[in-house]
């Protein structure tokens, strides 16, 4: 008889910490969060819709990619509004999302997507995007 080589790990693969031991799940990880949203100054017309964004200094040591505008810090007018679309989502949970999202063209050609979280009232640059 042969062993199943898909057959998954019986109770010999699994580790177990032992009490007081840090977990693996709060010891630091190599991973990091991606595209996390940045929070940004709006300035709004009448009908909340953006006309100039100005981005925050980068903080990282790193050298800036391309697709980052290279006016951080400095007021950008918004050249045109591409696309827009509302995201109202986990409304049962304590911490519901309701944000409206709007892709964007700077004065400087650079395409970026903006969203204005409708329950602070704060807008965020959502990087990658």
């Amino acid at each position: 008889m042969v062993a199943h080589p898909r057959k998954a790990p019986g109770p010999g693969a699994v580790r177990s910490v032992a009490p007081g031991a840090a977990s693996p799940v709060t010891q630091s990880s190599p991973f990091r969060p991606l595209n996390l949203p940045v929070l940004i100054e709006v300035v709004e017309n009448d009908t909340e819709k953006p006309i100039s964004i100005t981005l925050p200094p980068a903080r990282s040591s790193r050298p800036a990619r391309s697709r980052r505008p290279a006016q951080e810090g400095r007021s950008l007018t918004v050249a045109s509004i591409n696309d827009l679309w509302q995201v109202d989502d986990e409304w049962w949970r304590e911490h519901p999302i309701s944000r409206r999202y709007y892709q964007i063209t700077t004065q400087d050609e650079h395409r970026l997507t903006i969203f204005r979280d409708q329950l602070n009232n704060q807008w965020y640059w959502q990087k990658g995007g």
